[in-house]
């Protein structure tokens, strides 16, 4: 993890989170005083907003999505790989690659919710902390987080099946916009298969939206897998 920490662009990626969500946080309806509980409300408007639809594929790639495109192009991987097995190196840029997805919109969320706390919750009026809500809250976000790491490893699929750079950024932008036009044009019940759903969770995923969690864990894991196979066909070659 210290590789990944000291990237520029996980904390680039994750500014560009923070400040999305100040931008959408609905300070407008900031009005003295304020029910017991509107500061997870306000925050949680702001995180369902376009806006953090809009950066999911944008910011989940950026730090790196196409790891493999610098380290091979460099000549670095060559030299990386006679000091460590395949298979340990797979395995760690796996990890590294979706935890690059999934820390930026988790750290962004949660130092953005430490703020609303502190500046929004003075203002409430004194009641029971909502926990009920804080929890839904939390699913939330860790809903988008893991939708961030799933985009970033697809970026690392890409990266390593073109070798290419801008194939390894633009391509999981453009299949993650594909699936919002095909599900609002032409399959408009297929709600499995829209982005915006996997982080909302509105419709019918079972019992407590249990569903939802295990599609994104199977997602993960899918990606993960093609991934690393992806790798170890790559690294065979050198």
């Amino acid at each position: 993890m210290k590789e990944l920490f000291k990237e520029k662009t996980l904390w680039i990626a994750t500014m560009i989170c923070f400040i999305s969500l100040l931008v959408a946080f609905p300070f407008y309806q900031i009005e003295f005083p304020l029910a017991t509980g509107s500061f997870v409300k306000l925050y949680r408007n702001a995180l369902e907003a376009q806006i953090i639809l809009f950066l999911l594929p944008i910011a989940a790639v950026l730090p790196m999505g196409a790891i493999y495109v610098k380290e091979s192009s460099s000549g670095f991987l060559r030299l990386y790989i006679t000091r460590i097995s395949h298979m340990q190196y797979i395995r760690r840029k796996l990890m590294l690659i979706y935890a690059s997805g999934f820390l930026p919109f988790f750290l962004a969320g949660a130092i953005a919710l430490l703020l609303s706390f502190l500046l929004v919750y003075p203002m409430e009026l004194q009641g029971e902390m909502p926990w009920e809500d804080i929890w839904k809250f939390c699913q939330l976000l860790l809903r988008i987080a893991l939708t961030g790491g799933i985009l970033a490893q697809i970026a690392g699929i890409f990266a390593a099946l073109f070798r290419n750079y801008y194939m390894a950024y633009g391509l999981p932008f453009v299949c993650y916009y594909m699936l919002i036009i095909l599900k609002e044009r032409y399959f408009t019940d297929m709600y499995a298969m829209y982005p915006a759903e996997w982080l909302k969770c509105e419709q019918d995923w079972g019992m407590d939206g249990l569903g939802i969690w295990i599609f994104l864990a199977l997602f993960s894991v899918t990606a993960l897998l093609f991934h690393g196979l992806l790798l170890y066909n790559r690294l065979r070659e050198i």
